[in-house]
Order: structure tokens, then C-alpha cells, then sequence
């Protein structure tokens, strides 16, 4: 079976990610009902008369893969793959606001031509000067799980080196709209993250990139084993039949697993299924969440990746991530179960190579 081997990573997100030196602690807390996500100088990334024309999407996306390549030692990759939910959302929003308020006159074409959702990976593309497959997957909760899904076949296909990440970004008309149609929730301290007793999440943003080989090398931290998506399944009793399923293709059981990350969002109707799996999942291995970090988006799993990676790496379980009393005693293996707005499943196997 075809492995991905981690090579880079790359992430900015709510969190200090972008430093090297930081490992869930400090933990920054939300802006009340949605997180920022904490931009670095972007001038240490991308050449100054080429950001001035970039929307936040595209520099966040850029810097990130950036940090990624420089991390592998990258001198060219075979293949970019981007997963975005809602793309270069202020991009889109600044032209059709233009549109609205110049009477459709005197128009700019800057902002329409970076709407677009592929306009990440082109950027990343022209930078690298790289002419081969780009391809950008627009799957809502699936968006992210679709870039390693096809990583994985462009591999059995020949490819070496693969990038792969995922962005969103949102902006002030997005959250006031978001917020007026009961989305959100302000954080709550008082209770367990995943024992929400009320609807809402935390909307958030991020990017997080990745160098991914079909080989292992000196630099490889982690390898993804397995990726596989469910949608709509109709119990719990479902995804775990289907979980078990998935570890046996690769010869284990839920009890060889030492961290299982759980996509929790703190909305009570989405995590009724995680939830009900819980019980499961601390008997069998040890149980740990993130979005109470990373804060909710299309592609909160690639923030998933990027922890599961840390822990493999650092060969620890933060207690800020904890959901289990118990500790590993070593990570071998991490299994991110995760889910966005209770309808996009994913299981995703990482393992120390």
C-alpha cells in the first residue's frame, strides 16, 4: 500500500505554528467567537512587489508552503495540491462589493482575477516556476482529505515529491453574517470542549502546507498511512464499523493506536456522533481534540496533520490536548477521526516512519 511520506510542514493558523520553537504552549484563546489567525512578515516569504497585489489568502497560502519547501530542502516538487472550502474569499468579496458600490462601472480586474479558488496554488506554481500537475479540490469538509487522497494515487503513478495544503481565510462581513445566523458561540471556559451544551462554533482561518514523498528520506518526520472520507454516514455505530474497517486494511486494531485526535467543534447537534464514539475511543486508546485550538473551517483537518505530526515528532501528548487521564507511554501511532458541521467524516492514519 502507497505511503505519504512528511517531508515539510508549513502551518499558520490561530495559534504561534509559525514559530519552530512552539509546541502548544502558549495557547492564544479566541477573539470571543471566532480566531484569527496569527500572520507572520510576509516580506520574510514573498518578494515585496508581489505581495502588495496578494489578498491574505494567497499570502498566507504562499508563506506557508514557503515554510514547508525550506523545511524539506525542496528544490522542486512533481505536483501542487490545494484544498480550500471558500478560497480567496476576500478576493471575491472586494470585487462584487466594487461592483455594488461603483454601479458596475470603472472596474479593477486585480480582485476577480484572485477570486478564484485555484489562485493559491497558481501563486505557489508561478513562484517555483513548477509546470506540472496543479490541481485545487473544492469539497467543502473534504477539501483537504482530497489533496492527500490524490497525492497518494499521483505516487502509485510514478510522482516523488508532492505539495499538498489547505486554506481559508475569512473576513469582518463573513463573521457579522455568520454571527446574525446563529453560527457562532462565544467560547466557553466553564465547560469541556467536547461536552457542548449549546449550538455554535468558533469559526477560524488558516494554512497549512505540506511536502509529501513518495520515499522515505532523512528528513521525513511522519508518514500518512491511509486517508478515507465518509459522508453523511447515519450513526455512529456506522463510522465505527467503518473505522474499524479502515485500520484492518492496514493491520491493526483500535487498541495498537496510542492518540486518536477527534474533530470536537463544540456544537452540540454536529459532535452528537463523536460524542457517542468517545466511550470507544477511551477505552481502547487515548483520546485528544484540537479545534478548541485551531477553531472550526473546511480544512481544520490539515491543522489535524500538522499536530499529529508534532506529536510524532516531540514523542508527546500536550495536556492541552488531552481528553484521556491517561498518557502514551510512545506515539507510534495517530489516528485523526474528523468531522465538519456533522456530515463530512474522515479517518486519516499517521505513523512514525
Amino acid at each position: 500500500m502507497v505511503k505519504a511520506y512528511i517531508n515539510g510542514t508549513g502551518c499558520i493558523s490561530s495559534q504561534d505554528t509559525i514559530n519552530d520553537q512552539w509546541f502548544f504552549d502558549p495557547v492564544v484563546e479566541p477573539n470571543g467567537d471566532y480566531y484569527n489567525a496569527i500572520e507572520p512578515s510576509y516580506k520574510e516569504f514573498i518578494a515585496p512587489n508581489l505581495l502588495r497585489r496578494m489578498g491574505r489568502a494567497i499570502k498566507m497560502g504562499v508563506a506557508s508552503a514557503n515554510l514547508a519547501i525550506k523545511q524539506a530542502g525542496a528544490t522542486k516538487v512533481d505536483a501542487i495540491i490545494t484544498g480550500t472550502g471558500l478560497g480567496c474569499f476576500e478576493d471575491s468579496e472586494r470585487f462584487l462589493l466594487a461592483m455594488l458600490n461603483n454601479e458596475e462601472q470603472f472596474l479593477t480586474p486585480t480582485s476577480f482575477i484572485q477570486s478564484t479558488h485555484n489562485t493559491v496554488g497558481s501563486q505557489i506554481a508561478l513562484i517555483m516556476k513548477c509546470h506540472d500537475y496543479n490541481f485545487t479540490y473544492v469539497h467543502r469538509g473534504f477539501s483537504f482529505e482530497s489533496t492527500l487522497q490524490d497525492a497518494l494515487m499521483l505516487f502509485s503513478e510514478g510522482k516523488e515529491t508532492v505539495l499538498v495544503g489547505g486554506i481559508e481565510e475569512h473576513t469582518p462581513n463573513f463573521i457579522i453574517l455568520n454571527r446574525k445566523a446563529g453560527k457562532f458561540k462565544i467560547f466557553d471556559h466553564h465547560t469541556a470542549f467536547w461536552k457542548p451544551s449549546a449550538k455554535g462554533i468558533q469559526m477560524s482561518e488558516g494554512s497549512t502546507f505540506f511536502v509529501l514523498n513518495k520515499t522515505k528520506t532523512e528528513k521525513s518526520l511522519a508518514s500518512v498511512d491511509g486517508i478515507q472520507t465518509l459522508y453523511k454516514p447515519a450513526t455512529s455505530d456506522v463510522i465505527l464499523q467503518k473505522l474499524y474497517s479502515f485500520l484492518k486494511l492496514h493491520s491493526l486494531l483500535l487498541t495498537d493506536i496510542d492518540v486518536c485526535l477527534m474533530g470536537f467543534s463544540s456544537d452540540i447537534d454536529f459532535d452528537k456522533q463523536l460524542r457517542e464514539l468517545l466511550p470507544v475511543i477511551k477505552e481502547e486508546t487515548i483520546a485528544a481534540h484540537y479545534k478548541h485550538l485551531s477553531g472550526e473551517y473546511h480544512t481544520a483537518s490539515a491543522f489535524a496533520l500538522w499536530t499529529a505530526t508534532k506529536l510524532i515528532e516531540k514523542q508527546q501528548l500536550p495536556e492541552v490536548l488531552a481528553i484521556s487521564n491517561k498518557k502514551p507511554n510512545g506515539i507510534k501511532h495517530v489516528l485523526i477521526i474528523n468531522q465538519y458541521l456533522g456530515i463530512n467524516y474522515s479517518f486519516t492514519l499517521v505513523s512514525k516512519c
